[in-house]
């Protein structure tokens, strides 16, 4: 009997791993939707990939024992349990911090079906409003075909970059490569406006042009949202890092640099970390320093996740405890700039040690040319700084 129970383990074990291989298509639960994002998972080794679009962001560790895969994505703090029943997978998704679950639900890839109509024309940038007196998001749509991208581009950031379809006057789109589980819905009308739906939530869409002649209030902008409360003062700073050598403004004297204030958890932080390290590849040798003000929770004293997301981006410049998100307010804790609320955050300082920009957030590659256009304004605002060979 023993031996039989044995061998039923060890046979659920071996199909598990023959059913797993392969593109899955998948669905998370949040906010009462059912999110479909795209899984890839390979058995040898042991892996499970999600995606920004085309880009994989692919779990750190994962293996298939006694009947289950496990996979975790450190820089994420996350982990994923699925079991193979009847061909689908079926199981959870957790925040390790939070230890909130969501349920997902996975079937292997089948080819979309052909859409019953004509698709519509939806490329291109929107407005989304939900209230006359509130400022606009931005949608930023790229469609080729029936096939549609794009991403919901507030202030602060955007919400990743969303993949779907067009069927005549309706599309879907969603978003799900480790957090940030959007579906968005929308239709459409014969007035040229597009009624969407996220999870509950009840949107309408206008070109920009149609907003301002209903007078709506545009979106704001992100390099004017937060400023320098005294352009003429010094920024100063005194942080510890997590090996506990304290780092502060002194060390930077003479030179520009680059404060951006991130945490690990911070999706929008995730999009931006690439970029900084490139820029600083690209410009340290010409005297630019960055430096990152790490919002982190302190539930774990190891500072694990933060040290993960260093790794999972080779972060060459330092990153400094500056407060747990939960328990002290931005303003509190970066005092010189006014208005300042969002991950990320982005404060350029000159050779001189005083401010000379502000950067509110930081898109994904969802936001296509709005993406490129950051990206060079930053750019920019480097090369000035690093022009400017006066210091006072």
């Amino acid at each position: 009997m023993r031996r039989f129970a044995l061998w039923l383990l060890v046979s659920a074990t071996v199909a598990l791993a023959g059913d797993l291989d392969g593109r899955w298509d998948a669905t998370i639960t949040s906010g009462g939707a059912h999110v479909p994002f795209r899984m890839e998972v390979t058995e040898s080794p042991a892996r499970v990939c999600f995606f920004e679009d085309t880009q994989p962001a692919c779990s750190t560790s994962a293996e298939i024992k006694d009947g289950a895969l496990t996979a975790r994505w450190d820089y994420i703090n996350t982990e994923l349990q699925l079991t193979a029943k009847d061909g689908a997978l079926t199981g959870s998704y957790l925040s390790l911090r939070t230890k909130r679950p969501s349920a997902i639900e996975a079937k292997h890839y089948q080819a979309p079906p052909a859409p019953t109509e004509a698709p519509a024309k939806f490329d291109g940038e929107w407005e989304v409003h939900t209230k006359a007196a509130t400022p606009g998001s931005q949608l930023l749509l790229q469609q080729s075909g029936v096939d549609l991208k794009g991403t919901i581009l507030r202030v602060d950031g955007d919400v990743g970059t969303l993949v779907g379809r067009v069927d005549g006057t309706r599309f879907r789109i969603s978003h799900f490569s480790g957090d940030r589980a959007v579906l968005l819905e929308g239709t459409l009308l014969a007035d040229g406006t597009l009624d969407l739906t996220q999870s509950n939530s009840k949107m309408t869409a206008y070109r920009p042009a149609v907003a301002r002649s209903r007078n709506l209030l545009p979106p704001e902008d992100p390099s004017m949202f937060a400023r320098a409360k005294d352009p003429a003062a010094k920024f100063h700073f005194s942080f510890p890092d997590v090996n506990g050598k304290t780092v502060t403004d002194d060390d930077f004297a003479g030179k520009p640099y680059i404060v951006t204030v991130t945490g690990s958890w911070c999706p929008n932080c995730r999009d931006e970390a690439p970029f900084l390290g490139d820029l600083y590849k690209s410009y340290h040798a010409a005297g630019l320093g960055i430096v990152g003000f790490c919002f982190e929770y302190s539930d774990d004293p190891t500072y694990a996740p933060l040290k993960a997301f260093v790794r999972k981006y080779g972060i060459a410049y330092p990153m400094l405890l500056a407060g747990d998100p939960g328990k002290v307010k931005l303003g509190d804790v970066v005092p010189h700039v006014e208005h300042i609320g969002a991950y990320p955050t982005s404060i350029y300082i000159g050779r001189d040690g005083r401010i000379k920009a502000v950067h509110t957030g930081f898109p994904s590659i969802g936001a296509g040319e709005e993406l490129t256009r950051v990206k060079k304004e930053v750019k920019d605002i480097v090369e000035q700084m690093l022009a400017d060979k006066t210091a006072k």
